[in-house]
């Protein structure tokens, strides 16, 4: 598939990304005219997948999530930038409501809304229920990603932002093992940032917490409707949230008996 014409750039972040990369470069192409690649020194076929498909890499070791993002905005062409994640694919309504967007000039707002839609590992994308809402498409000449290790998105105080239609699939695990191996990645990175919270705080939450954050997915964020198997990644991404508070106490215990 060769690029789009439209003046839209993509940037993805990788590492160690061949499962999926060649299929979400791909779906990318359908309304961007450059791909562009972030890669944090990956030693799979991530690279080779990306540049057979046009796309240009660079390397840089992992700076955090804002701050990588901010390497990918730098080595894009275009003001118009899609951020995309080396597991989201860009489907056909989603190219062509974007199309429409476009068809007369740029558009006249800062950014776009976007949907992230779960793919489970089987059965049909979760199109109704769990879905995420981030800014992916943006005028970087407008808006900029924060300069930050783990905060990655726009406050949308002030912003003139329209919202999306149609969404992004997001098949990003393959079964319950790869859901808790990333939440327990996150956890770690989480509770390692600077927090303000005071000891009786966490403590309160390794307590308490748990069954909090499980009623939130499960009901709140519609996860009931994904019957046992919503059930147990519910309790899956409690466990994660939960961890971070049990790693936040670890520190805060060690760092006081230094």
């Amino acid at each position: 598939m060769n690029f789009s014409e439209f003046p839209i750039s993509c940037y993805i972040r990788t590492l160690n990304e061949e499962r999926m990369i060649g299929d979400v470069i791909s779906s990318a192409k359908k309304i961007c005219s450059e791909v562009v690649i972030i890669d944090s020194l990956s030693i799979d076929k991530t690279k080779s997948i990306a540049l057979s498909l046009g796309a240009s890499v660079y390397e840089q070791p992992w700076l955090g999530w804002g701050n990588q993002k901010r390497v990918g905005e730098e080595r894009t062409k275009n003001n118009w930038v899609l951020d995309i994640d080396a597991d989201e694919l860009v489907t056909d309504e989603l190219a062509n409501e974007i199309r429409m967007h476009f068809k007369n000039g740029e558009p006249d707002c800062d950014g776009f809304l976007t949907p992230i839609i779960t793919v489970p590992p089987f059965g049909k994308p979760w199109y109704n229920f769990s879905r995420a809402y981030r800014v992916k498409l943006y005028n970087k000449s407008k808006i900029r990603i924060p300069k930050h290790k783990a905060w990655d998105q726009f406050k949308l105080d002030n912003l003139n932002i329209k919202k999306l239609k149609n969404g992004l699939l997001h098949p990003s695990f393959t079964g319950i093992h790869m859901h808790l191996d990333k939440y327990n990645k996150y956890s770690t990175m989480l509770a390692n940032l600077p927090s303000k919270k005071t000891l009786l705080e966490i403590v309160l939450r390794v307590w308490l917490g748990l069954p909090f954050y499980f009623i939130h997915k499960f009901i709140f964020r519609g996860m009931f409707r994904a019957g046992t198997y919503g059930f147990a990644l519910s309790f899956s991404s409690a466990i994660g949230r939960w961890l971070k508070d049990v790693k936040q106490f670890e520190i805060l215990m060690k760092n006081r008996n230094k």
